[in-house]
């Protein structure tokens, strides 16, 4: 009897966590990433003030970039011609259609 004790611990530290389940399937393996989610509210914020005031300030400059990390290539691309512009009237109108699709 004496011989049994150690060998059923040995089986049972063997056998533990073995089991075959096969789980739900909802994890996500270790080498996927998560797409990072972009909060667009002060790129909109800063695009209603430029609409308002029709002057491309320091805070304009990042926006395409943050367009771009947002997954939004095509509005990226609008951004920078937005960044071009030099009439108070023409920043206001794109910086307002820009605005208004996010």
């Amino acid at each position: 009897m004496s011989k049994l004790a150690p060998l059923c611990l040995a089986l049972s530290l063997l056998f533990t966590g073995c089991g075959g389940g096969e789980g739900t399937g909802e994890t996500t393996p270790a080498n996927q990433e998560t797409p990072p989610t972009h909060d667009l509210s002060a790129v909109k914020s800063t695009l209603n003030d430029i609409a308002q005031s029709g002057e491309i300030n320091s805070a304009f400059y990042g926006i395409p970039e943050s367009l771009k990390e947002a997954g939004k290539p095509e509005l990226a691309e609008e951004a920078e011609k937005l960044g071009s512009l030099k009439s108070p009237s023409q920043i206001k109108a794109a910086a307002k259609k820009l605005a208004d699709k996010l």
